[in-house]
């Protein structure tokens, strides 16, 4: 996992410390439709995904204004997406369900943590 994570940081010119891995098994998984607002990774926080296996879509829609098309991104086996900036602010995204027989897929997301000092 280092090795993956010294190669994101490397791509993205970033550097993260926290990783949340997720499998999913087949069409049956997914993740509902959310933005990252943990206040562990700050306002305007930089997420990047890896993608390893079944192509999946990725899709964003705008929080409010319902008038603006859905934003589909499909994540390739070796896919490296970022996303950064007011992103979570005004977007949510999510990976649907599929009825169409999936492969296993593995998604490793990588976040910058802050951590506060204690003393």
């Amino acid at each position: 996992m280092l090795f993956l994570k010294e190669k994101v940081d490397k791509e993205t010119g970033l550097s993260f410390n926290a990783l949340l891995p997720n499998l999913y098994r087949d069409g049956g998984d997914s993740v509902a439709w959310h933005s990252d607002k943990e206040h562990r990774i700050g306002k305007n926080p930089n997420i990047a995904f890896l993608t390893f296996g079944q192509t999946r879509p990725f899709r964003f829609r705008h929080k409010t204004d319902k008038s603006l098309p859905q934003i589909e991104i499909p994540l390739h086996h070796g896919t490296l997406l970022l996303i950064s900036g007011t992103t979570n602010t005004y977007w949510e995204h999510h990976i649907p369900k599929s009825a169409k027989d999936m492969l296993p897929r593995i998604n490793l997301t990588f976040r910058k943590v802050i951590t506060r000092k204690m003393f």
